[in-house]
């Protein structure tokens, strides 16, 4: 008896805990410690939904009541995933060949890991998917030397491979109007890659980018800085834009949404579900950090969360038209 009541103050201690770090995360703009309670609305929501359970079974209504408002408070920050907007609501939610004279497009959005020596899965993935544009993160060369023959049917590509967490290789079956490598941020800052691409009646920016972890103070401000001026370069673009990118931020982080709000993109995931890429394998822990973001006169046809590759995170797949400025 004793030990039953125990684990059950236990759980109530540990509902209470989740309630605290709940709060916490409001917190993200003053410190990037804070920031880091942000990510896992989807575990607090879960966990505390559960723990109201506990408190209402033994009949502690002012507990039950406090973790089933907190996990109503968690659950508001996930529900935009499952909710279409108006002008998705217009736009087929599967995969498509083209609408009119549009071509549907293919991109494959893929963090390898710098560690990861499986090439032959990154390689069925890609022959299944059959991308028009592949953006690796955490290339190697190494890597780029398994697939070298990637070059036959992608000829198009801008890469700078490196040892460390941050080489960076884009590959496209379509002609690049314009490429460069960019550091948003400072020179130090991990590569970046910006193309503009002519696939059909109308051109689009993509940038591919993987700011800095945000798992120290440095860090975050860097990773907050490169997040500033992508969204500088963003708002120049007079063309449509797809960023596509690990970006070593949840959904539920305010520099998100301040991304979002400083660009006018959107994000894919909404109406799609959680769709979570990392950390792979550890499902307790999945959030979603890899991201496809877009403006408008770019229309996505579809995204999905292709299968384990041998990386910590899951690579993503866009189907998206481009209709115009």
């Amino acid at each position: 008896m004793k030990l039953g009541i125990r684990i059950t103050n236990l759980l109530t201690a540990t509902g209470f805990l989740a309630c605290m770090v709940t709060l916490v995360g409001f917190l993200g703009p003053f410190w990037w410690g804070f920031e880091l309670a942000t990510h896992f609305r989807v575990q607090y929501a879960l966990a505390l939904g559960g723990f109201a359970l506990i408190p209402l079974a033994r009949r502690q209504w002012r507990w039950s009541a406090l973790f089933g408002a907190f996990a109503l408070l968690n659950l508001a920050f996930i529900l935009p995933a499952f909710q279409l907007s108006a002008l998705q609501a217009e736009a087929p939610t599967t995969p498509v060949t083209a609408t009119g004279n549009l071509p549907t497009l293919r991109a494959l959005l893929a963090n390898v890991n710098a560690d990861n020596r499986d090439a032959e899965r990154l390689r069925r993935l890609i022959a299944a998917s059959d991308p028009d544009m592949i953006l690796l993160l955490e290339a190697t060369p190494w890597l780029l030397d398994q697939l070298r023959d990637l070059g036959r049917r992608y000829p198009h590509h801008l890469t700078e491979p490196r040892e460390d967490p941050f080489g960076i290789a884009l590959f496209s079956r379509h002609p690049f109007v314009q490429s460069q490598i960019v550091h948003f941020g400072d020179a130090i800052s991990p590569p970046a890659v910006m193309v503009t691409i002519n696939a059909g009646e109308h051109p689009f920016a993509l940038i591919g980018v993987h700011p800095w972890p945000p798992v120290s103070a440095d860090l975050a401000e860097g990773r907050n800085a490169q997040l500033r001026a992508l969204a500088t370069r963003v708002r120049q673009c007079q063309i449509p834009v797809l960023v596509l990118g690990d970006l070593n931020l949840s959904p539920w982080s305010p520099w998100f949404a301040r991304l979002l709000a400083d660009t006018g993109l959107r994000d894919s995931r909404r109406g799609r579900g959680l769709q979570p890429s990392w950390p792979a394998g550890w499902w307790p822990l999945w959030i979603p950090i890899d991201h496809a973001l877009f403006s408008a006169g770019i229309r996505i046809q579809h995204r999905e969360i292709g299968p384990a590759i041998g990386s910590d995170h899951y690579p993503v797949i866009v189907d998206f038209q481009v209709s115009g400025p």
